[in-house]
Order: structure tokens, then C-alpha cells, then sequence
């Protein structure tokens, strides 16, 4: 373990020395219930840490992390994040993962043409559409994700080479390119693109990415919502989620509600037939701690998952610390 640390406390000490901003970053999930998978199989619901079981219980995935950045001049920034998660209902770290930083571990550029970046990171996908789930992505309720129609549904890539573009009148770009997965049987390079316009109460994005395998699905995502004021909506349509076969449609909506976060998401695949319902309920109930409960119901077997419910009751505590710089 100290032969990981050593490495992030020598650039802690080097960006600190150069005037970096620094942060331990984080979250911590805690919840009781159980998903779809555990509820098909007969298991009782237990007590979860978010990122225990694969990341699929809860709301969301217990992790920390170190970011920073620091002016190096001419206009740029050098910036980087460092993040780990598996972390078990015990709250132990990297039980399950033999690379420390297995979430995020990227280093890059920034200034007025935008931002490069490279290392491993959050697909082009998630990073433009996860603001369009309502409920973060929610690990064990998530209608979009148990459906199989998530327009954020690809994950994070090794050696993702990513360029994302300044605000130009409401248009955002994002593309990326990533090599072959290390491991990974028939592992193709895939590359990605996406756009995003955003006025006033108004968003609606695009993005593709092709297939990371021989044998593999292309993706397509679109994504729109619109702020009424009094309630918030969605409706996404995707085609290729985790690189599976399979396409749809999701619907949501959030609303505010005597101070809590009311809202449902629906999603059906077209391919499969399957379609889940997704309905949640939070509030800050300190600062930077939130309650939530979670509800949500497959209604057929598919390749993805069985039919069955999955519920998570819990409280998630987020922390930003700085370490230097700027408060």
C-alpha cells in the first residue's frame, strides 16, 4: 500500500510547492436494501456501503480522491485527479482492486481553447449525459441502467485521449479516442464524439462512440429536458448500452415538493421488452448530507437482469477539503 501512496504524496507535494489548488474530494453512501440481481435470487436486503457488490447497491459508489491544479502560465492550467472506490460495507479500501486509482487517474491541460486530458476517465457518453438522470445514475434503482436504455450507458476507459471545447453560444463539443482495453478479449480502440446545446432552461445533447470489441455494438445517445420551474423533465433515447445489443426510450421527471427532490424515471427497450420504473425521494438534511430513498421494478427477464424490485434507504455524506489555494 505504501508503494501506491508514495507517488500522489510526491505530486501533492510538487503541485503544492508550484501553488496548485488541492483537494481531497469524495463521497460516502450508506444505505440498507437490495438490487434487482439480489431480490431475483431470494437474498435478504442488508446494510451496503455504495460500492460494495460491484457499485450496484445504493445510490451511489463510496469513493475519495485528490485533484488539483495549478497556473503554469501563457494562460494554461495543468490539472489531474486521482480517484479509488471499492470500498465495502466495512468502509475498506481496494479489497477487490489491485489498482489503487481504478476510477479516475488522468492528468491534462486547460485554458482558453478548452481542456485536454488523458489517462483513465469517465467515458465522452457519461461525462456529457449523466445530468440527464434526475438521480445520479442511481446504483441499485436506476430505471435507465436496469432497462438497458441509458444514454450515459458506457463506462470508463484506459488511455482515453479527451478534448473538451469552451462555450460557443450554448454549443459545447467533447471528443475522445481511447486504445485497446488491457485484458480484454478482442478489445478494439474506440473513438467518440458528442454536442451539447444549452439555453436558458433548454439542453439537449448527442453522442456516439464505436464499439470498444470485436463483436461489440456501436453507441448512440440523445439526450433533452426542459425546466418548467415547477418541474423539471427528460426524454432520452439510446441505442447500444454497455455495448450490448438492445435500444429505447426514457422518460423522467423531478419536481420539488415541500423541500424534497421528488421524482420517477421510466425505460423500456424496444429489443427486449423489458422496462423498469425508477421512483426516488431526497433532501439535504445537513450540510452536504443527503437522505434518499429509492425504489425500482424490472417488469421481465432479460439479458441485462431478471424481473424483480430493488429498494435503497440511505444517506450519502459529500466532502471537498482543500488542501491549498483557494477556499
Amino acid at each position: 500500500m505504501m508503494k501506491k501512496l508514495i507517488p500522489a504524496a510526491i505530486l501533492l507535494t510538487a503541485m503544492g510547492a508550484a501553488h496548485a489548488d488541492l483537494a481531497v474530494y469524495g463521497l460516502v453512501d450508506l444505505s440498507y436494501g437490495k438490487n434487482i440481481a439480489d431480490d431475483a435470487a431470494g437474498k435478504s436486503a442488508r446494510i451496503h456501503s455504495g460500492g460494495d457488490d460491484n457499485a450496484s447497491q445504493g445510490n451511489s459508489t463510496t469513493r475519495v480522491g485528490l485533484k488539483g491544479s495549478t497556473d503554469i502560465g501563457s494562460g494554461l492550467k495543468a490539472n489531474f485527479k486521482l480517484e479509488t472506490a471499492g470500498i465495502d460495507r466495512d468502509l475498506r479500501i481496494g479489497k477487490d482492486n489491485k489498482a489503487f486509482f481504478h476510477r479516475q487517474a488522468w492528468a491534462g491541460l486547460s485554458g482558453n481553447f478548452g481542456e485536454v486530458r488523458f489517462g483513465r476517465q469517465d467515458s465522452v457518453a457519461f461525462q456529457m449525459m449523466g445530468a440527464y438522470d434526475f438521480n445520479g445514475q442511481a446504483n441499485a434503482a436506476s430505471a435507465l441502467g436496469n432497462s438497458g436504455v441509458a444514454a450515459w450507458g458506457t463506462g470508463r476507459q484506459t488511455q482515453s485521449l479527451q478534448y473538451i471545447s469552451p462555450n460557443m453560444n450554448g454549443f459545447t463539443a467533447h471528443v475522445g479516442f481511447a486504445g485497446k482495453e488491457d485484458g480484454v478479449d478482442n478489445a478494439k480502440a474506440a473513438s467518440s464524439a458528442g454536442l451539447t446545446y444549452a439555453a436558458g432552461r433548454f439542453s439537449v445533447s448527442v453522442v456516439g462512440e464505436s464499439k470498444r470489441e470485436s463483436g461489440g455494438e456501436n453507441f448512440t445517445g440523445v439526450s433533452g429536458s426542459y425546466d418548467f420551474g415547477v418541474v423539471k423533465v427528460m426524454v432520452s433515447h439510446a441505442d447500444g448500452f454497455y455495448g450490448t445489443p438492445g435500444r429505447g426510450t426514457g422518460l423522467g421527471f423531478v419536481a420539488p415538493v415541500a423541500g424534497f427532490n421528488v421524482g420517477m424515471h421510466y425505460g423500456k427497450n424496444s429489443d427486449t421488452n423489458a422496462a423498469a420504473t425508477e421512483l426516488f425521494v431526497n433532501r439535504e438534511i445537513f450540510k452536504n448530507t443527503y437522505a434518499y430513498a429509492d425504489f425500482a421494478r424490472v417488469n421481465r427477464d432479460s439479458y441485462l437482469l431478471p424481473k424483480g424490485n430493488a429498494y435503497a434507504l440511505g444517506v450519502i455524506y459529500v466532502f471537498d477539503i482543500k488542501l491549498s489555494g483557494g477556499r
